[in-house]
């Protein structure tokens, strides 16, 4: 790392001006203090509303309840309040909130990156790069990180790799959904709502006493959107539609000295928005004409299928000298999905140049204990061990001209992991605290039962078994000073591994290994001018070998993950919230990014025609790594005496990405405006808002890609708007 570098890291941190956002605190205990009730942190949340000023935010980004301005880590967080303001839904709807957060999609899978850090795979069985955790469980399958939450406390994204504490190795960062605990007290939320493309929306909540020390909850949540987007231009009917239900059921009991906590969540949605459409460039040198960005052109209309069922069970025992956790998770995952490429109808031969169907079963096993010392003696630690388990069956039928008679690709994939991490923060000095903290993970990955069948033709092929393994030592150092009582400032270093495996439907693939980053990161949390004003800043810069990147077989039939050399990241990100005077908030945050290849000779790469060639692309920006993004939040409250109004308006920008390694294919810059209006009755009870999302209409997508046919797009959501009702007791 060169002294540019470095001066262009620390430089940023040493800037101070405004603050993350608001966000609940969680049920674990403030490092320090004692927990507090479910019943205090409501009323405390009411008091800072009310009230001038930014008020204390609490999370786990350490596995602990702890102030986010004395935590050193980057962490951007956002409470159910702040993120019903900006519109957001669901974790896609996390993009541009959250500086150098990107998340390409389609259909109902997220591919987050963050700070140009993430996975290209659509396959649930490829683990993300910026891993996903709900209740501190981890989500290992894609297709189950971004349904919608309506019982949700808060989202918390940290940035960075968390390579010691956290269940599975996230070179890229964490995102965790932390939702509500059940109260003793019986009360309950309700929503109904309608918006345009004849879209329903209901949820409700209801918690609840059922015997002393025990309390249980039920959050349910519909969606049904009745016209699409776009219309498949084949077959004549909608594109882009889609239905979900969520059902989410907690118990929790809490003695003396042990708390057990039970979850259950079953997710269920259908889709038909699994289209591409040929993108102008490739449609230019096919001489065909062009279509309205939300429309495709398939002989079948293509279908997305999923359901999740999860479960874990939580027991924390207080053993005085530290607290014992067991946290045991299953999860059962279900996705059936569809899609073609076919000629234009404007051509004579309508036929399939190539339909894949994919069918995924999946099953995930976690066991965890962990130790976390109390506070004693300015010494605060935690250790534990990780057991981690993943199983997909998957089959991949491919039809059309390109492949003939139809062929069946069957395969079983699983990986298992164990790891033993430790971590401590000692005071070393009157407001000086030096972290350090280990993991050692071993992982094995293997796929047996492969085969290649072509009924029509009697062949079968079969596929031979494959294993792989790799041992992996991450760390993290960090010093953090408290240089006044609202001013820290930190540096850290961190390294972080992600397992390497094998392609799942390349069945003769070789295996690709771990990658590896290192991250250097310096930061500054401040909170100013009697605390109007909450500023966060960082600066780092990321050592990043052996890629994990994705590419398509030379005729489309396949996907496969290779490594790349080497790549360094280096630039800033910044939350901000100010609250000028009462009832007035500003919030939002900056990102700017400059990811590139050092070392890429050999990445593959297509022309709009679809031919495919290598080239050396070292020198070239990273994937999903836009060099600016982000967003800007203003919330006005006015009381009144018959009700409290409220109203938001947020800008989001994201600026130009690229698609492909080549840098052929890119996302052009975009800025989309939010905004809403509510009412809500003086005691609370009732409630109405008027919402839209992406006002202006403002075309942009959600995907891009290159394969052997040429340059493919999916448009992201149009100008939507609707009203929704609420109520509670």
């Amino acid at each position: 790392m060169n002294a540019r570098n470095i001066q262009l890291m620390i430089t940023p941190a040493l800037m101070g001006v405004c603050g993350a956002s608001q966000a609940f605190a969680q049920q674990s205990d403030v490092v320090g203090k004692p927990a507090a009730s479910s019943a205090a942190l409501a009323a405390a949340d009411e008091a800072q509303v009310k009230s001038a000023g930014v008020g204390e935010i609490i999370v786990t980004a350490q596995r602990r309840g702890e102030n986010l301005q004395s935590v050193p880590i980057a962490v951007t967080a956002m409470s159910q309040d702040a993120l019903e303001a900006r519109g957001v839904r669901d974790t896609r709807s996390l993009e541009g909130l959250v500086p150098n957060l990107t998340i390409p999609r389609l259909g109902s899978i997220n591919r987050p990156f963050l700070r140009g850090v993430g996975s290209d795979s659509s396959s649930n069985y490829d683990e993300p790069s910026v891993a996903t955790y709900i209740d501190g469980y981890y989500i290992a399958a894609k297709s189950a990180n971004q349904l919608g939450f309506n019982n949700l406390v808060r989202i918390e994204v940290l940035k960075g790799p968390q390579g010691t504490l956290f269940g599975r190795n996230a070179t890229g960062g964490v995102i965790q959904l932390v939702t509500k605990d059940p109260t003793q007290d019986f009360h309950g939320d309700f929503g109904v709502g309608y918006g345009n493309y004849q879209t329903f929306t209901s949820d409700s909540y209801i918690s609840s006493g059922i015997a002393p020390g025990l309390a249980a909850d039920l959050a349910v949540q519909y969606s049904d959107q009745g016209k699409g987007f776009g219309r498949n231009l084949v077959v004549g009917n909608d594109i882009n539609k889609y239905r979900s239900l969520s059902i989410r059921n907690k118990w929790v009991y809490t003695g003396d000295t042990t708390k057990v906590s039970l979850f259950v969540d079953y997710e269920k949605s259908r889709s038909n928005g699994l289209g591409y459409q040929l993108a102008p460039e490739s449609r230019v040198l096919y001489g065909y004409p062009s279509i309205d960005r939300f429309d495709v052109e398939m002989n079948q209309t293509p279908y997305q299928n999923i359901r999740n069922l999860l479960t874990g069970l939580r027991i924390e025992k207080d053993l005085g000298f530290a607290r014992l956790t067991s946290s045991t998770f299953y999860a059962n995952y279900y996705q059936h999905y569809f899609t073609d490429i076919v000629k234009p109808p404007q051509t004579p031969n309508n036929s399939i140049q190539l339909g894949a169907d994919t069918l995924e079963k999946l099953r995930q096993y976690t066991q965890e204990f962990q130790l976390q010392g109390n506070n004693t003696s300015g010494i605060r630690w935690q250790s534990g061990v990780y057991l981690f388990r993943y199983v997909e069956d998957s089959t991949l039928v491919l039809s059309g001209v390109t492949v003939g008679p139809d062929t069946f690709v069957t395969d079983t994939a699983k990986t298992s992991s164990i790891a033993i991490y430790g971590q401590m923060t000692y005071e070393i000095g009157p407001k000086l605290n030096l972290t350090g903290g280990l993991r050692y993970t071993y992982d094995k990955n293997e796929t047996t039962n492969g085969l290649t069948r072509i009924p029509s033709l009697a062949v079968e092929i079969p596929g031979p078994d494959r294993e792989t393994s790799s041992r992996n030592l991450t760390w993290r150092l960090a010093l953090d000073y408290q240089m006044a009582p609202d001013v820290l400032a930190y540096a850290s270093y961190n390294r972080g591994a992600k397992s390497g495996g094998f392609s799942v439907t390349s069945l003769t693939a070789p295996s690709y290994n771990p990658e590896q980053l290192d991250a250097y990161e310096v930061g500054l949390k401040t909170q100013l001018f009697d605390r109007a004003v909450r500023f966060n800043i960082a600066g780092f810069y990321y050592d990043y070998q052996d890629l994990q990147v994705l590419a398509v077989s030379s005729n489309g039939t396949s996907a496969q993950i290779f490594n790349a050399g080497k790549a360094r990241v280096y630039g800033l990100d910044a939350d901000f919230e100010v609250v000028p005077f009462e009832n007035l908030t500003l919030a939002g945050g900056f990102g700017y990014l400059d990811g590139k290849y050092t070392s890429f000779p050999g990445s593959p790469s297509r022309g709009p025609n679809g031919k495919l060639a290598f080239v050396n692309v070292s020198g070239n920006r990273m994937t999903n790594a836009p060099e600016f993004s982000g967003s800007v939040s203003l919330t006005y409250a006015i009381p009144t005496r018959i009700g409290d109004f409220k109203v938001n308006g947020t800008l989001i920008h994201k600026g130009l990405s690229f698609a492909t390694p080549d840098n052929r294919v890119n996302y052009p810059s975009y800025s989309v405006l939010n905004a809403s209006i509510g009412w809500t009755s003086s005691d609370g009870r009732l409630g109405i808002d008027v919402w839209g999302r992406n006002l202006t209409d403002k075309a942009y997508y959600g995907q891009k890609s290159a394969n052997a046919f040429g340059y493919f797009q999916a448009a992201a959501a149009p100008r939507t708007y609707g009203v929704r009702v609420k109520s509670k007791f």
